[in-house]
């Protein structure tokens, strides 16, 4: 494997190896895409472990397995090679991954952004996005604190566009929700 260079160009995290399968070099991933198959379709793939030591990756092979995934690497023949890749992460060039559509946004894009509402003619800074959750009924952001926030409370907002989540502006840094503030 070779050192990458810090820096140089943005990664996105697509899947993580969480174990092995079998005995010809099968790993186990759990795959953090809404289509899975894009795996195979996307350039530069690389495997890069936790001590950020990168190396390129080809995936020839991808199945559903339960409720995760199975793929065979090009160039892993055994389970004693697959098993050292436990805990590596499945990253891809971030100006290699498909741009969203005009009407969508991807999450990674949401993280940090500043979350704002208006409440009785004032506009209130909620705080940032922290994180998103998958909870079934409908996602949900979580916003932190940050500096400017109206409280130091962590807000658990609904992701519904049109109803709570009214204007995402990635130039502003900013997503406008229809929510209260507590007094």
């Amino acid at each position: 494997m070779h050192q990458s260079p810090q820096n140089a160009q943005p990664f996105l995290t697509v899947a993580h190896v969480v174990g092995v399968y079998g005995i010809k070099g099968w790993v186990r991933l759990r795959v953090q895409l809404d289509n899975p198959d894009l795996l195979l379709s996307l350039p530069n793939l690389r495997l890069t472990g936790p001590n950020r030591v990168s190396k390129p990756v080809s995936i020839d092979t991808l199945q559903r397995h339960g409720k995760g995934f199975i793929a065979h690497f090009s160039d892993l023949s055994d389970r004693t090679a697959a098993e050292k890749l436990k805990g590596f992460e499945v990253q891809v060039a971030k100006v290699d991954f498909p741009a969203a559509a005009s009407d969508e946004v991807y999450w990674r894009d949401l993280l940090g952004l500043k979350v704002w509402c208006t409440q009785d003619g004032s506009r209130y800074l909620l705080g940032e996005i922290r994180t998103l959750l998958e909870t079934g009924a409908n996602d949900v952001i979580v916003i932190s604190p940050c500096a400017g926030s109206v409280d130091h409370k962590e807000h658990l907002v609904p992701w519904i566009p049109g109803d709570v989540v009214m204007d995402i502006d990635l130039d502003a840094s900013a997503v406008e929700v229809n929510w209260y503030v507590d007094s």
